[in-house]
């Protein structure tokens, strides 16, 4: 006779033959946190910085489309965009001055001496291009490492607490700094990466209690004053090179290379009315600094509250979304 199916039957299957009961493996917060920060990982793993904003801008895109709780992510996807404008204009200030000098190394190499002692004979290579395009080299190095190394922090955060929850969320983001060293971070020892932030708990706790202007203003204090202050803005030459932009902005000094800080919550680099309810400007202080926290604490404030002032509209929200999700397509 065959014994019964049910293994809890003390006839059939007497005490200590019966299977022992499976434990719960615990939850590895590290091998978690690792799996996403490779998913970051691939995101950007696109050698054109251009092209590997495009995919950070759709990323963010894609996380406020998912959940629009996620308001800072819709935003990021509007602030990295403006990052790719800085790229592109920098890009193209490089190959200018790329240009000239390589056009008057080709004519050094190939006129006769007598040309040479022309002033007025070789191309033109004017000394304020010339430092425009090393200017920008900088400013296209350290946007792009900040770009990237922002995404490689915030992204993940979001990702692991859509996926696990905020008690699992809270009880795991300690354990993430183990990674450091096994994880691809561009700010390597000037930042600590996975660095736990009270300003991180509050962002999320906040949107879990659906309090989504507290979770940006905390998320965006974050990402201003704990990751990119201390790499980007505390960086001399960068802080010298933002306020030398925006005197030469006001002031409409003709360097051929400043151009309005700004934000546009929109597909495009720029609006061509200050009126536009989608644009943003800095400041219109020659002596404004952005690579001051607290000055550019403001300009990020003020952005997120018209960011959110246009969703709180139907057809502003209609226009804002459609924007969004072009931007997920990369369409920007």
């Amino acid at each position: 006779m065959s014994k019964c199916a049910n293994k809890q039957c003390g006839l059939c299957y007497p005490k200590g033959a019966q299977e022992p009961e499976k434990k719960e493996v615990p939850f590895d917060c590290v091998q978690a946190w690792h799996f996403y920060q490779k998913k970051a990982e691939a995101i950007v793993a696109e050698h054109d910085p251009i092209a590997r904003n495009r995919r950070i801008n759709a990323a963010y895109a894609q996380l406020w489309l998912d959940d629009p709780r996620f308001q800072w992510a819709g935003l990021a996807a509007f602030a990295s965009k403006q990052v790719g404008c800085g790229l592109i204009h920098a890009a193209g200030m490089v190959a200018n001055s790329n240009r000239q000098r390589d056009a008057h190394q080709a004519w050094m190499r190939q006129s006769s001496a007598l040309e040479r002692m022309s002033p007025f004979a070789s191309p033109r290579m004017p000394m304020h291009d010339q430092g425009a395009g090393g200017a920008s080299a900088f400013a296209y190095e350290m946007l792009t490492k900040g770009n990237t190394a922002l995404f490689l922090d915030i992204w993940p955060l979001h990702i692991f607490y859509q996926k696990y929850g905020l008690q699992r969320f809270k009880s795991c983001l300690e354990k993430r700094a183990q990674l450091e060293g096994q994880v691809v971070w561009p700010f390597g020892k000037e930042v600590t990466f996975g660095k736990l932030s009270a300003d991180i708990v509050e962002g999320f706790e906040a949107i879990d209690a659906g309090n989504i202007h507290g979770g940006v203003k905390a998320l965006a204090t974050h990402e201003q004053l704990n990751i990119l202050q201390p790499a980007m803005y505390d960086n001399v030459r960068f802080a010298t090179l933002m306020r030398s932009n925006q005197f030469f902005w006001v002031t409409n000094f003709p360097t051929g290379f400043s151009q309005e800080i700004q934000l546009t919550l929109s597909n495009e680099c720029k609006s061509e009315r200050d009126d536009d309810p989608r644009h943003v400007g800095f400041s219109k202080s020659r002596f404004a600094n952005l690579a001051n926290g607290e000055e550019r604490m403001k300009f990020v404030l003020r952005a997120a509250d018209q960011f959110d002032w246009l969703l709180r509209d139907p057809l502003r929200r209609h226009d804002v979304g459609n924007a969004l999700s072009g931007v997920a397509r990369g369409r920007n």
